[in-house]
């Protein structure tokens, strides 16, 4: 049988913790060793609840608001989650998080890890990715994945149930992201910020400047900027950087290629300069990051 706990003392609740060993003995497939989740669960009425971390913790977190209130602070952040807000927390940075005292909410919740993880998420590893009111499209699929999940690990915690639950966990990041960029696009001017992404995205291995965005696209720097910052809610600068530290922390920790190259592979000429931006966006040089693995 799986490890259903009842920690919190909240009816109808679920609570997973999936054993270290089983998921040691599970990892070796790449498919899972990619993203899986380590703990799932759903509180209801969840009167009382508080959690606070001071160093964070080791995988990402997602918290799914389905009625009443609660407060999340992440770093120096704070996000108020009512009916049907959704954030994803990343790991590592000191968070706290509570129900309502007056409405305490009902939440589902997990815990996912994965040598891609950062790559689903794909947002600042410093920063939790808020989503005030989900669609009604995702309201539902968020709600009927959180369920196949929780039903996949009730007979017990097989190899065929941990595969299907990272399966479905990679499929509900797909489906956030996918409705991030259908409201993006229906934004006036969010087609350019589409083509700009895509852009990036394809050019990650060379210097870019916000100019050469904005020529590509056949705007001006200021309206791109603009536009940029109303959907994405960053200067496109520090999404590039932000994108390209990512991928750096992606060749750091499972690959061999030297900090040198790694720095050229992603359009820095001076490593030195890539090193001070690198620690800029972890808190460590490429070289303890890599050391601290």
């Amino acid at each position: 049988m799986a490890d259903v706990r009842r920690l919190q003392d909240f009816d109808n609740e679920y609570l997973f913790v999936l054993p270290k060993d089983v998921l040691q003995d599970y990892i070796f497939s790449p498919i899972i060793a990619n993203l899986y989740v380590t703990d799932l669960g759903f509180f209801p009425n969840a009167q009382y609840h508080y959690v606070n971390r001071e160093q964070g913790s080791a995988g990402w977190i997602i918290i799914f608001c389905t009625g009443g209130a609660g407060t999340v602070k992440v770093g120096d952040a704070t996000y108020h989650l009512h009916q049907y807000s959704l954030i994803i927390m990343p790991p590592g940075i000191k968070h706290t998080y509570y129900a309502s005292q007056d409405d305490p909410w009902d939440i589902y919740w997990l815990h996912f890890r994965g040598q891609l993880a950062d790559e689903y998420v794909n947002v600042s590893p410093n920063k939790a990715h808020f989503i005030e009111q989900l669609s009604s499209e995702q309201v539902n699929a968020t709600m009927r994945q959180f369920w196949q999940m929780i039903k996949s690990f009730l007979p017990g915690f097989t190899y065929n149930s941990v595969f299907y639950v990272s399966q479905v966990l990679g499929v509900m990041l797909a489906t956030l992201a996918l409705g991030d960029t259908d409201q993006q696009t229906s934004t006036h001017g969010g087609s350019y910020v589409d083509a700009a992404i895509h852009y990036i995205y394809q050019h990650i291995d060379e210097p870019i400047k916000l100019a050469d965005v904005a020529d590509h696209l056949g705007i001006s720097t200021s309206y791109l900027s603009r536009k940029f910052k109303e959907v994405v809610n960053s200067s496109v600068i520090a999404f590039i950087t932000t994108i390209k530290m990512k991928r750096a922390s992606h060749y750091l920790q499972y690959t061999n290629v030297p900090i040198q190259q790694v720095a050229q592979r992603l359009g820095y000429t001076d490593s030195y300069y890539f090193s001070r931006v690198f620690k800029k966006e972890f808190g460590l040089s490429p070289r303890h990051f890599r050391n601290k693995l």
